[in-house]
């Protein structure tokens, strides 16, 4: 089945990433603490737009699967699983995550990881599911500890300092 779930939890559903969502992914791309986790982020709405359809046609092919969590009716994140390398083969993937900032300091990324790492487990059957992350990502890192991700190895990417995480199955 190519078409992607929903995943419900007590407080929270992760649901397919939709179009209607690009206000607020926009929102979170352009906060400070967002921009400092990645390479580089959306500087328009258009390219926000842009963005999100590629993520919704890969999450056809399932070679990417980025899920909205949402707290009632709202726009909290995201979750995203992809393969590793791209490898629609392999039973390795990788794990990514924003949160909003309206949503942040409330447990919300381990929980929603949490439950993208059940799915994908056990919907996906990957064995070894990968992170990584700024070293100076101190959010990110101590929700990666939390869930009982294992740091590999502390390496330079683009000339920043990055944690290379993993868990296995």
């Amino acid at each position: 089945n190519l078409i992607m779930g929903i995943i419900k939890k007590s407080d929270f559903i992760l649901r397919p990433l939709h179009i209607s969502d690009l206000k607020a992914y926009y929102e979170t791309m352009q906060d400070e603490e967002t921009k400092k986790g990645f390479r580089s982020t959306p500087s328009s709405l258009e390219e926000a737009r842009i963005e999100v359809k590629e993520y919704i046609k890969k999450s056809k092919t399932r070679a990417t699967e980025v899920f909205t969590i949402e707290i009632d009716g709202k726009y909290a994140g995201n979750v995203r699983i992809d393969y590793q390398d791209y490898d629609l083969k392999s039973d390795k993937g990788r794990v990514h995550l924003w949160i909003h900032p309206k949503f942040r300091g409330k447990g919300l990324a381990t929980k929603a990881l949490k439950a993208l790492i059940e799915y994908a487990f056990h919907e996906r059957n990957f064995n070894t599911l990968y992170g990584q992350s700024k070293v100076s990502n101190k959010a990110v890192t101590k929700v990666f500890k939390k869930i009982g991700f294992k740091l590999e190895k502390i390496h330079t990417v683009d000339g920043v300092k990055k944690h290379w995480w993993s868990l296995r199955k």
